[in-house]
């Protein structure tokens, strides 16, 4: 199956002439859930879909904890997973105290494989109208 694109335009704003760019927007297919992904996983392997589920389940609050940690979770062949902080800036260095740090984002950087198989996703136009 194909990653289906639908072309819409934006008006750039360094081209001086104005003139419409058209750019490919993605469409969605849907939402994959924790239950989808127990049960297609569970269809492959030896493992039943219970099993699986409870895996994932019992895996976030693990990730959760270690990621509130400072850790790092590699999952071999997917990616890391990271916590990113964030504060405001100070002419102090005494005044970036902790209670003035905040998590911002739970960052994903996808394993060099994961990334090299993007060449290999095939496209398709949205057969709705795009513009």
């Amino acid at each position: 199956m194909a990653f289906k694109y639908r072309v819409k335009t934006k008006t750039d704003s360094i081209n001086k002439e104005n003139k419409p760019k058209y750019y490919a927007v993605p469409v969605r297919s849907g939402e994959i859930d924790i239950h989808q992904l127990a049960d297609d996983l569970a269809s492959r392997s030896t493992v039943t879909a219970a099993d699986v589920y409870a895996t994932i389940v019992g895996l976030i609050p693990l990730m959760e904890q270690y990621l509130h940690e400072g850790y790092s979770i590699r999952l071999d062949d997917l990616g890391i997973f990271t916590l990113s902080v964030s504060s405001k800036g100070f002419d102090d260095p005494k005044d970036c105290l902790p209670h003035r740090v905040e998590a911002r984002k739970i960052c994903f950087r996808a394993d060099k494989q994961l990334k090299r198989n993007l060449k290999h996703v095939k496209f398709e136009r949205d057969k709705k109208k795009s513009l």
